[in-house]
């Protein structure tokens, strides 16, 4: 029986090859489909077998595949059947087919699509791919900036995270909160970015949100949100003149699944955080009056599974803060200083972006950015969202525990909390 098996099997082969030979006998493959191209999407690798009629493609995640235009070039002699032409918009969320004529038979080929991360050393928006700090993580990418943006010298750098690969970001403050009231700022300590690194070996660390010191004492300024709750709350004010001022803060979270969003914030004396579609407006305008559920407007109970506080808020929902709204967040002249820079931001293709910005000199005739000018070149780098972090002395980023820019203050300065990639 097995024998009687093995010589069906071995007639069916000698039979299906017998269609490919030449009068000698030998066996022949032709190159019907000489070569396949993707025209309107990023793509990598392209396999074309003319033996078991197929072309495997590779093409770079988070772009549709309901309409990839592919052109077919083919062997002479042979023409399409279906479709008419050789260019033609495919729907590759599943295989897909052609059919070509050649030598008098009707041949149907499979186009198959596997999805790629983009290839090694692609630039992203113009910003050169690093490897001078080590291998990241799947779906990690840094990369330099060009020479110039927004018309001055820049060293920036900015880390990528696709949260389409399980990447996200976290806020990890840097010591214990002292104190049991909503209201205590107070942190048990401060560490360096290098100090953080240490913790936890992250792929990317930079500095995050706003903070105090004085007295030997250490105070957190901005909202920090980890693992559904919050760990300190946003900070009060007090507007130069020495009134009080109970302004809304910048924040970007983590709300649930892809969805990351920045807005403002403020927490009440009864430690709920409302969050709202704009700021409040500034001291001079607001008439001493304190958020709440129901000011300023649309106002809502906030929930995230992790945020980071800051301001300005940059960018919301693809549009720019406009500078009334930046000069409710800080004063007119803090706006337009130029300075290191250090911002949180997410894009409408899902990625994750962590910039900062040398200044102040530290690398010749690179003196930073202003706050307007960064939002710009953030809005550049395809960001929908984007927020404001601590600056200055403050900025920096490492990957891997390394480096990217110059602290202007000649070394890494100790901060409350820092903003992480894993």
């Amino acid at each position: 029986m097995k024998k009687t098996l093995y010589f069906l099997m071995l007639g069916v082969l000698v039979a299906g090859l017998s269609a490919c030979n030449d009068d000698d006998g030998a066996i022949v493959i032709k190159d019907y489909v000489a070569s396949v191209t993707v025209l309107n999407k990023e793509f990598g690798a392209v396999k074309v077998d003319n033996f078991i009629y197929q072309v495997d493609l590779e093409l770079v995640e988070e772009q549709s595949r309901s309409d990839v235009r592919i052109r077919l070039e083919l062997a002479e002699g042979a023409t399409m059947v279906s479709p008419a032409s050789a260019e033609a918009i495919y729907n590759l969320q599943s295989p897909a087919t052609f059919s070509i004529a050649a030598d008098g038979k009707t041949l149907t080929y499979k186009i198959t699509a596997a999805e790629i991360e983009e290839p090694v050393g692609r630039p992203y928006k113009g910003w050169e791919q690093c490897f001078d700090f080590g291998e990241l993580p799947s779906g990690i990418r840094v990369y330099k900036s060009p020479a110039q943006l927004q018309g001055r010298n820049a060293v920036a750098y900015i880390a990528v995270a696709k949260t389409s690969r399980g990447r996200t970001f976290d806020v990890i403050p840097s010591g214990t909160k002292v104190g049991t009231g909503v209201r205590d700022y107070e942190v048990s300590a401060m560490k360096t970015p290098a100090q953080f690194y240490g913790d936890g070996n992250y792929p990317i660390v930079v500095n995050g949100g706003f903070f105090w010191q004085a007295d030997g004492r250490y105070y957190n300024l901005s909202l920090i949100w980890r693992s559904g709750a919050m760990a300190f709350t946003t900070s009060l004010d007090v507007w130069s003149g020495g009134s009080p001022y109970y302004p809304t803060r910048g924040i970007f979270g983590h709300i649930h699944n892809q969805v990351y969003q920045t807005g403002w914030a403020f927490t009440d004396y009864a430690g709920k955080t409302y969050a709202y579609p704009a700021p409040a407006p500034n001291p001079v305008t607001n008439g001493g009056l304190v958020p709440s559920a129901t000011y300023p407007d649309g106002g809502y109970e906030y929930v995230a599974q992790t945020a980071i506080g800051g301001c300005p808020v940059l960018i919301r929902n693809g549009v720019l803060s406009t500078p009334a709204m930046l000069e409710d967040e800080m004063t007119a002249a803090d706006l337009y200083n130029i300075n290191p820079r250090t911002a949180i931001g997410y894009t409408d293709d899902n990625k994750i972006i962590l910039f900062v910005c040398e200044g102040r000199n530290k690398t010749p005739n690179t003196p930073g950015f202003t706050l307007p000018e960064m939002a710009a070149i953030l809005q550049d780098l395809g960001c929908v969202e984007a927020l404001n972090l601590d600056g200055g002395g403050s900025s920096c980023m490492l990957v891997n525990g390394q480096e990217t820019i110059k602290p202007s203050d000649g070394s890494q300065r100790a901060v409350t909390s820092a903003v992480v990639l894993k």
